[in-house]
C-alpha cells in the first residue's frame, strides 16, 4: 500500500532523490493592481521574475485590476471584484478597504487548500498575513515598502491617539511574526526600533534605463511643445502629496525667472488631477509646466532620455522611491531633496541634494545648469554606482539569499542556491 504524505514532502526512502534540491512555492501577496506601471507593482514584477529565474514555483494573489504578465513557474491568480471596481487609488480609500477584505477571502482561501514553503505579504497584506499564517503554520516574509502607522497619519480618520496606538500596535504583531522584513533602503533603523530580533534586509532594486530612439526623443519633445533650446527638468512619479510636486512646481517658477530656457515635465498624473493643477498653473503663469498621464513603462526611455536633469522633490516618508534606481542608470544629474527618503542611497557625489523649500530647490536648479561640468559628474559617479552595485544578477543573488535565511535555508535544500543562478 502507499503512504500517504504531504503533496510537498520527500520521499525519505529515496535517498538520491533526497539529496537533490526541490523547488520551493512561494506565494505573493500584494494588495494592488498588478500588473500596473506604478512603483509597487513594478517591485512586486522585479521580485517575480527573479523568481522564475531561479525555478521557483510562484502564486501572485494581487487586485483583479491589471495586467497579467506571462514569466514560466508565475502564476497570478485574483481576488473577487462584486463591486465591479475599475481602480484602487494609491493610499487609503474606501475602495482600498473593500479590496483588501477581498483579497483576504481568497488569500486565507488559499491557505487552507494549497501548502506555500513561504508567503511573500507585500506592504498592508503582511498584517492580514499575521493574521491569517499563523493558525496555518505558514512562515511569511513582510515586504514593507514604507512605515504604515507613519502613511495612516496623513488621513484624519488615523491622527488621533487612540488609532494611532492600535495601528502601531498591529504592526508590532506583524513585525513578532514575521520571519524576515525587508524593506525600502532607510527604513532599516525604524524596524530595528520597534522589533530589535526581527531579521531586516533593505532592497536593492537593479538599477536599468533602455536607450531611447534619439528620433523618438525629438518627437517627443516636439508634441510637447518644447523648443529645441529648452532645458528640460523631468519628474516621473505619482502626484501624491508626499512626493513634493507643488514643491517642485514654486520651485521651477522661482528658476525660471533666472533661466527663461527651462521646461519642466512632470509624467504620472491622472486625469483629474491635470485638470486641477492646470487650473492653477493657468492663475501662477507657468507656460512650460508640461503635465502628463502616466505612462507605459516601455515610454519612460523616451522622457528619460527627453530630460537634461532629473528630480525627485520628496518632501515626507523614509522609503526609497523605486525610480531613482533608473535614474541613477541614465547617467544624467539627478536633483534630490534632502532626508532619509533619498540619502540612503544618494550623497552629494551621486546627486545635486536640495533643502526642500521652493528657494532652496529653485537655487539648486539654477547651479545644475549653470554648472555643467559639476552636473555630468554628478550623473556619472551615480551611473558607475549603479552599473557596479545595482544590476541584476546582484538583485537575483539579493532575493535567493532573502528567501534562503527566512526558509532556515543555508545550505540549499530549496532552489535559492547560488548553483540555480548558473
Amino acid at each position: 500500500m502507499s503512504k500517504s504524505k504531504p503533496e510537498f514532502a520527500r520521499d525519505r526512502r529515496n535517498s538520491a532523490t533526497d539529496r537533490r534540491p526541490r523547488a520551493a512555492r512561494i506565494l505573493i501577496v500584494t494588495p494592488q493592481p498588478f500588473y500596473e506601471d506604478r512603483g509597487t507593482p513594478i517591485a512586486v514584477r522585479y521580485v517575480a521574475r527573479a523568481l522564475s529565474e531561479l525555478g521557483v514555483e510562484t502564486d501572485i494573489l494581487a487586485f483583479p485590476m491589471g495586467e497579467d504578465v506571462q514569466l514560466p513557474h508565475i502564476r497570478v491568480r485574483r481576488c473577487a471584484n462584486l463591486l465591479r471596481l475599475r481602480s484602487v487609488p494609491i493610499g487609503f480609500s474606501w475602495r482600498k478597504v473593500v479590496m483588501d477584505l477581498s483579497l483576504a477571502h481568497s488569500f486565507e482561501h488559499l491557505l487552507a487548500t494549497r501548502r506555500y514553503d513561504m508567503v511573500h505579504a507585500v506592504e498592508d497584506a503582511a498584517y492580514i498575513a499575521a493574521l491569517l499564517c499563523p493558525a496555518y503554520g505558514q512562515p511569511f516574509i513582510y515586504d514593507m515598502a514604507s512605515a504604515i502607522p507613519v502613511e495612516l497619519q496623513r488621513t484624519a480618520l488615523f491622527r488621533n491617539a487612540l488609532a494611532r496606538r492600535l495601528v502601531e500596535a498591529a504592526e508590532r504583531r506583524v513585525f513578532e511574526r514575521a520571519s524576515h522584513v525587508v524593506c525600502s533602503a532607510g527604513l532599516a533603523q525604524y524596524v530595528h526600533a520597534r522589533s530589535p530580533d526581527v531579521p531586516v534586509s533593505e532592497w536593492s532594486f537593479p538599477a536599468q534605463a533602455e536607450q531611447a530612439d534619439a528620433e523618438q526623443v525629438a518627437a517627443l519633445k516636439r508634441n510637447l511643445h518644447i523648443p529645441s533650446w529648452h532645458r528640460v527638468l523631468l519628474y516621473c512619479g505619482n502626484f501624491a502629496s508626499y512626493q513634493g510636486v507643488e514643491l517642485l512646481v514654486n520651485a521651477f517658477g522661482l528658476a525660471r525667472r533666472r533661466n527663461p530656457q527651462l521646461s519642466l515635465v512632470c509624467v504620472g498624473a491622472t486625469e483629474p488631477e491635470i485638470r486641477d493643477w492646470k487650473s492653477r498653473f493657468d492663475s501662477r503663469g507657468l507656460d512650460r509646466v508640461h503635465l502628463v498621464e502616466r505612462q507605459r513603462r516601455d515610454r519612460i526611455p523616451a522622457y528619460l532620455g527627453m530630460a537634461d536633469c532629473l528630480v525627485s522633490p520628496r518632501i515626507a516618508g523614509n522609503n526609497l522611491p523605486l525610480k531613482l534606481f533608473d535614474y541613477m542608470a541614465t547617467g544624467k544629474p539627478i536633483i534630490a531633496t534632502r532626508g532619509n527618503a533619498h540619502q540612503p542611497l544618494l550623497d552629494e557625489g551621486r546627486a545635486m541634494l536640495s533643502d526642500a523649500t521652493p528657494e532652496g530647490l529653485a537655487e539648486t536648479i539654477v547651479r545644475t545648469f549653470e554648472s555643467p561640468s559639476e552636473a555630468r559628474a554628478v550623473g556619472s559617479r551615480a551611473r558607475r554606482y549603479a552599473v557596479q552595485n545595482l544590476n541584476w544578477e546582484g538583485f537575483v543573488r539579493f532575493v535567493s539569499g532573502i528567501y534562503r535565511d527566512a526558509l532556515g535555508d543555508p545550505l540549499g535544500d530549496h532552489r535559492f542556491s547560488p548553483a540555480a543562478l548558473r
